[in-house]
Protein backbone atom coordinates (compact mmCIF):
# COMPACT_ATOMS: atom_id res chain seq x y z
CA UNK A 1 0.00 0.00 0.00
CA UNK A 2 1.53 3.46 -0.97
CA UNK A 3 2.16 5.86 1.67
CA UNK A 4 0.02 9.01 2.15
CA UNK A 5 1.55 11.75 0.29
CA UNK A 6 3.37 14.57 3.05
CA UNK A 7 4.17 17.80 2.33
CA UNK A 8 7.31 18.09 0.03
CA UNK A 9 10.49 19.17 1.66
CA UNK A 10 13.77 20.07 1.16
CA UNK A 11 16.42 17.59 2.14
CA UNK A 12 17.79 18.93 5.53
CA UNK A 13 21.04 17.12 4.43
CA UNK A 14 22.55 18.05 0.88
CA UNK A 15 25.36 16.19 -0.26
CA UNK A 16 28.92 17.51 -0.32
CA UNK A 17 29.42 19.28 -3.47
CA UNK A 18 32.94 20.59 -5.10
CA UNK A 19 34.85 23.84 -3.91
CA UNK A 20 32.45 27.17 -5.40
CA UNK A 21 33.52 28.55 -8.55
CA UNK A 22 34.46 32.25 -9.07
CA UNK A 23 31.39 34.93 -9.27
CA UNK A 24 31.32 35.18 -13.07
CA UNK A 25 31.94 31.71 -13.10
CA UNK A 26 28.67 30.69 -11.69
CA UNK A 27 26.74 33.37 -12.99
CA UNK A 28 27.58 32.00 -16.60
CA UNK A 29 26.92 28.62 -15.05
CA UNK A 30 24.23 29.53 -13.59
CA UNK A 31 21.77 31.12 -16.89
CA UNK A 32 23.19 27.19 -18.78
CA UNK A 33 21.58 24.97 -15.77
CA UNK A 34 18.84 26.65 -15.77
CA UNK A 35 17.67 25.37 -19.00
CA UNK A 36 19.26 22.08 -18.75
CA UNK A 37 18.11 21.03 -15.25
CA UNK A 38 13.84 22.58 -16.93
CA UNK A 39 15.13 19.92 -19.99
CA UNK A 40 16.05 17.27 -17.91
CA UNK A 41 13.05 17.06 -15.42
CA UNK A 42 10.44 18.04 -18.74
CA UNK A 43 12.00 14.20 -20.17
CA UNK A 44 11.68 12.76 -16.60
CA UNK A 45 8.09 13.74 -16.59
CA UNK A 46 8.03 12.34 -19.92
CA UNK A 47 9.04 9.52 -19.74
CA UNK A 48 7.24 8.93 -16.26
CA UNK A 49 4.62 9.25 -18.37
CA UNK A 50 5.51 6.39 -21.27
CA UNK A 51 5.84 4.01 -18.71
CA UNK A 52 2.81 4.27 -17.07
CA UNK A 53 1.02 4.23 -20.34
CA UNK A 54 2.67 1.17 -21.69
CA UNK A 55 2.63 -0.55 -18.26
CA UNK A 56 -1.28 -0.23 -18.28
CA UNK A 57 -1.87 -1.14 -21.83
CA UNK A 58 0.40 -4.45 -20.63
CA UNK A 59 -1.82 -5.29 -18.28
CA UNK A 60 -4.39 -5.03 -20.85
CA UNK A 61 -2.23 -7.44 -23.39
CA UNK A 62 -1.50 -9.82 -20.61
CA UNK A 63 -5.19 -10.31 -19.27
CA UNK A 64 -6.09 -11.36 -23.05
CA UNK A 65 -3.41 -13.40 -23.26
CA UNK A 66 -4.29 -14.93 -19.73
CA UNK A 67 -7.90 -15.61 -21.19
CA UNK A 68 -6.94 -17.21 -24.61
CA UNK A 69 -4.53 -19.56 -22.93
CA UNK A 70 -7.08 -20.44 -20.22
CA UNK A 71 -9.76 -21.45 -22.95
CA UNK A 72 -7.48 -23.14 -25.24
CA UNK A 73 -5.79 -25.04 -22.23
CA UNK A 74 -9.61 -26.05 -21.18
CA UNK A 75 -11.16 -26.46 -24.43
CA UNK A 76 -11.07 -30.48 -24.34
CA UNK A 77 -13.28 -30.55 -21.09
CA UNK A 78 -15.48 -27.38 -22.23
CA UNK A 79 -19.60 -28.39 -22.60
CA UNK A 80 -20.01 -26.53 -26.12
CA UNK A 81 -23.84 -27.30 -25.79
CA UNK A 82 -25.26 -27.53 -29.14
CA UNK A 83 -22.01 -27.38 -31.05
CA UNK A 84 -20.18 -30.14 -29.67
CA UNK A 85 -21.36 -32.34 -32.84
CA UNK A 86 -20.01 -29.84 -35.32
CA UNK A 87 -16.89 -31.62 -37.15
CA UNK A 88 -13.53 -30.61 -35.71
CA UNK A 89 -14.79 -27.48 -33.68
CA UNK A 90 -12.75 -27.79 -30.41
CA UNK A 91 -9.74 -28.17 -33.02
CA UNK A 92 -10.66 -25.23 -35.02
CA UNK A 93 -11.57 -23.36 -31.50
CA UNK A 94 -8.67 -24.23 -30.05
CA UNK A 95 -6.10 -22.65 -33.28
CA UNK A 96 -7.79 -19.58 -33.32
CA UNK A 97 -7.31 -18.96 -29.57
CA UNK A 98 -3.31 -20.12 -29.90
CA UNK A 99 -3.68 -17.28 -32.68
CA UNK A 100 -5.12 -15.38 -30.32
CA UNK A 101 -2.28 -16.11 -27.79
CA UNK A 102 0.38 -15.15 -30.17
CA UNK A 103 -0.81 -12.34 -31.14
CA UNK A 104 -1.40 -11.10 -27.53
CA UNK A 105 2.32 -11.99 -26.82
CA UNK A 106 3.51 -10.09 -29.37
CA UNK A 107 2.10 -7.13 -27.89
CA UNK A 108 2.91 -7.19 -24.78
CA UNK A 109 6.24 -7.84 -25.75
CA UNK A 110 5.95 -4.60 -27.49
CA UNK A 111 4.55 -2.95 -24.44
CA UNK A 112 7.58 -4.16 -22.24
CA UNK A 113 10.37 -3.08 -24.58
CA UNK A 114 8.14 0.65 -24.55
CA UNK A 115 8.71 -0.01 -20.82
CA UNK A 116 12.92 -0.73 -21.43
CA UNK A 117 12.93 2.21 -23.64
CA UNK A 118 11.04 4.84 -21.23
CA UNK A 119 13.55 3.46 -18.64
CA UNK A 120 16.18 4.25 -21.38
CA UNK A 121 14.90 7.65 -21.08
CA UNK A 122 14.76 8.24 -18.01
CA UNK A 123 18.06 6.87 -16.23
CA UNK A 124 19.61 9.36 -19.43
CA UNK A 125 17.71 12.30 -17.76
CA UNK A 126 18.40 11.52 -14.57
CA UNK A 127 22.50 11.08 -15.28
CA UNK A 128 22.33 14.80 -17.51
CA UNK A 129 21.48 16.98 -15.02
CA UNK A 130 25.23 18.63 -14.97
CA UNK A 131 26.24 21.36 -16.95
CA UNK A 132 29.70 21.69 -17.49
CA UNK A 133 31.66 24.95 -18.35
CA UNK A 134 34.01 24.42 -21.82
CA UNK A 135 36.05 27.03 -23.23
CA UNK A 136 35.40 27.77 -27.00
CA UNK A 137 38.54 28.48 -29.24
CA UNK A 138 37.15 32.19 -29.73
CA UNK A 139 37.66 32.17 -25.39
CA UNK A 140 34.22 32.34 -24.58
CA UNK A 141 32.25 29.64 -22.04
CA UNK A 142 29.93 27.53 -23.81
CA UNK A 143 26.40 27.60 -22.09
CA UNK A 144 26.36 23.95 -21.80
CA UNK A 145 28.07 20.62 -22.71
CA UNK A 146 27.03 17.32 -20.80
CA UNK A 147 30.90 16.24 -21.37
CA UNK A 148 33.52 16.72 -18.78
CA UNK A 149 36.51 18.04 -20.28
CA UNK A 150 38.26 19.53 -17.09
CA UNK A 151 38.32 17.49 -14.13
CA UNK A 152 38.35 19.99 -11.91
CA UNK A 153 34.68 20.99 -13.08
CA UNK A 154 32.25 18.78 -11.35
CA UNK A 155 29.83 20.31 -13.69
CA UNK A 156 27.43 21.33 -9.92
CA UNK A 157 28.64 24.88 -9.46
CA UNK A 158 30.17 24.09 -6.48
CA UNK A 159 26.60 23.02 -4.94
CA UNK A 160 25.26 26.65 -5.60
CA UNK A 161 21.58 26.32 -5.77
CA UNK A 162 19.99 26.37 -9.41
CA UNK A 163 16.95 28.38 -9.06
CA UNK A 164 16.26 29.23 -5.43
CA UNK A 165 17.17 26.02 -2.67
CA UNK A 166 18.16 22.86 -4.81
CA UNK A 167 21.82 22.29 -5.97
CA UNK A 168 22.43 19.96 -8.64
CA UNK A 169 23.26 17.19 -6.18
CA UNK A 170 19.68 17.55 -4.94
CA UNK A 171 17.98 17.27 -8.12
CA UNK A 172 20.19 14.56 -8.57
CA UNK A 173 18.86 12.71 -5.50
CA UNK A 174 15.55 13.37 -6.53
CA UNK A 175 15.51 11.88 -9.87
CA UNK A 176 17.50 8.67 -8.80
CA UNK A 177 14.59 8.00 -6.35
CA UNK A 178 12.71 7.99 -9.13
CA UNK A 179 14.61 6.16 -11.46
CA UNK A 180 14.95 3.33 -8.56
CA UNK A 181 11.46 2.35 -8.47
CA UNK A 182 11.03 1.95 -12.09
CA UNK A 183 14.41 -0.29 -12.33
CA UNK A 184 12.91 -2.51 -9.05
CA UNK A 185 8.88 -2.50 -11.44
CA UNK A 186 11.03 -3.80 -14.51
CA UNK A 187 12.82 -6.58 -12.70
CA UNK A 188 9.35 -7.78 -11.60
CA UNK A 189 7.62 -6.84 -14.51
CA UNK A 190 10.14 -8.57 -17.05
CA UNK A 191 9.79 -11.66 -14.68
CA UNK A 192 6.26 -11.70 -15.42
CA UNK A 193 6.19 -11.29 -18.79
CA UNK A 194 9.06 -13.88 -18.98
CA UNK A 195 6.47 -15.91 -17.34
CA UNK A 196 3.27 -14.72 -19.21
CA UNK A 197 4.67 -15.46 -23.09
CA UNK A 198 6.11 -18.83 -21.64
CA UNK A 199 2.71 -20.39 -21.62
CA UNK A 200 2.32 -19.43 -25.23
CA UNK A 201 4.70 -22.21 -26.06
CA UNK A 202 2.49 -25.25 -26.90
CA UNK A 203 2.83 -28.30 -24.82
CA UNK A 204 4.19 -31.56 -26.44
CA UNK A 205 6.69 -29.67 -28.88
CA UNK A 206 10.30 -30.22 -29.25
CA UNK A 207 11.28 -26.67 -28.76
CA UNK A 208 11.98 -24.51 -25.98
CA UNK A 209 8.97 -25.19 -23.80
CA UNK A 210 10.12 -22.12 -21.58
CA UNK A 211 12.77 -19.16 -21.43
CA UNK A 212 15.45 -18.61 -18.88
CA UNK A 213 15.89 -15.34 -16.93
CA UNK A 214 19.24 -14.94 -18.82
CA UNK A 215 17.22 -15.11 -22.29
CA UNK A 216 16.66 -11.80 -24.50
CA UNK A 217 13.09 -11.27 -24.43
CA UNK A 218 13.35 -9.09 -27.79
CA UNK A 219 16.25 -8.37 -30.74
CA UNK A 220 18.16 -5.82 -28.36
CA UNK A 221 17.21 -5.79 -24.84
CA UNK A 222 20.71 -6.46 -23.72
CA UNK A 223 22.20 -3.76 -25.24
CA UNK A 224 19.68 -1.45 -24.26
CA UNK A 225 19.75 -2.32 -20.46
CA UNK A 226 23.73 -2.43 -20.64
CA UNK A 227 23.45 1.18 -21.82
CA UNK A 228 21.61 1.80 -18.23
CA UNK A 229 23.59 -0.10 -16.29
CA UNK A 230 21.53 -3.18 -16.41
CA UNK A 231 21.70 -6.41 -18.55
CA UNK A 232 19.03 -9.18 -18.55
CA UNK A 233 21.42 -11.68 -17.79
CA UNK A 234 21.45 -12.97 -13.52
CA UNK A 235 24.81 -10.80 -12.78
CA UNK A 236 23.46 -7.46 -13.37
CA UNK A 237 19.80 -7.81 -13.23
CA UNK A 238 19.78 -9.78 -10.26
CA UNK A 239 16.15 -11.87 -8.89
CA UNK A 240 16.28 -12.88 -4.80
CA UNK A 241 17.57 -16.05 -4.62
CA UNK A 242 14.20 -17.99 -3.74
CA UNK A 243 12.63 -15.92 -6.98
CA UNK A 244 15.25 -18.01 -9.24
CA UNK A 245 15.05 -21.43 -7.79
CA UNK A 246 11.03 -21.35 -8.12
CA UNK A 247 11.10 -20.33 -11.72
CA UNK A 248 14.07 -23.23 -12.05
CA UNK A 249 12.04 -25.41 -10.28
CA UNK A 250 8.95 -25.06 -12.78
CA UNK A 251 10.80 -25.13 -15.82
CA UNK A 252 12.68 -28.43 -14.61
CA UNK A 253 9.11 -29.75 -13.57
CA UNK A 254 7.05 -28.49 -16.88
CA UNK A 255 4.80 -26.98 -14.32
CA UNK A 256 2.16 -24.34 -15.96
CA UNK A 257 0.31 -21.94 -13.69
CA UNK A 258 -2.85 -22.41 -12.77
CA UNK A 259 -5.63 -19.76 -12.98
CA UNK A 260 -5.29 -18.56 -9.69
CA UNK A 261 -1.66 -18.31 -10.14
CA UNK A 262 -2.13 -15.98 -13.82
CA UNK A 263 -4.76 -14.27 -12.08
CA UNK A 264 -1.98 -13.37 -9.46
CA UNK A 265 0.40 -12.30 -12.18
CA UNK A 266 -2.27 -9.96 -13.76
CA UNK A 267 -3.30 -8.38 -10.32
CA UNK A 268 0.06 -8.05 -9.67
CA UNK A 269 1.18 -6.12 -12.57
CA UNK A 270 -1.46 -3.84 -12.18
CA UNK A 271 -0.66 -3.16 -8.67
CA UNK A 272 3.07 -1.62 -9.85
CA UNK A 273 3.72 -3.14 -6.35
CA UNK A 274 7.37 -1.34 -6.81
CA UNK A 275 5.81 2.13 -8.09
CA UNK A 276 5.04 4.67 -4.95
CA UNK A 277 2.48 7.15 -7.11
CA UNK A 278 1.78 9.17 -4.35
CA UNK A 279 6.10 10.02 -3.74
CA UNK A 280 6.40 10.24 -7.34
CA UNK A 281 3.76 12.86 -7.34
CA UNK A 282 5.39 14.24 -4.94
CA UNK A 283 8.75 14.82 -6.20
CA UNK A 284 7.35 16.45 -9.30
CA UNK A 285 5.51 18.58 -7.41
CA UNK A 286 8.60 19.41 -5.44
CA UNK A 287 10.88 20.20 -8.34
CA UNK A 288 7.67 22.02 -10.01
CA UNK A 289 7.23 24.32 -7.19
CA UNK A 290 11.52 24.97 -7.15
CA UNK A 291 11.46 25.35 -10.77
CA UNK A 292 8.16 27.39 -10.96
CA UNK A 293 7.51 25.64 -13.78
CA UNK A 294 4.34 23.16 -14.83
CA UNK A 295 6.28 19.64 -16.17
CA UNK A 296 2.56 18.47 -16.97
Amino acid sequence: MEASAATPTRSPHPPAASPSPSPSSLRLWRSAALRNVRNQWSHLHAAKEQWLDAAADGRSRAAELVNAHISRRDMPATDLGVLKDMPGIRDKASSKLARKEEQCRDMLLSCYKTMVHALCRLVKASRSMRCFSKVSPNGSVAQFSERQDDLNDSGDGGGAPVFKWFSILEFESLAQELVEMFVSDLKLKRLLVLELISITFKEGTEHQTSLDWGDELYDGETNELQSIGLQSGDETCPLPENWCADISGNQRLGNHPSHEVLQVYLTAWLANVNINKSRIDEIFELVEEEMKVKLS
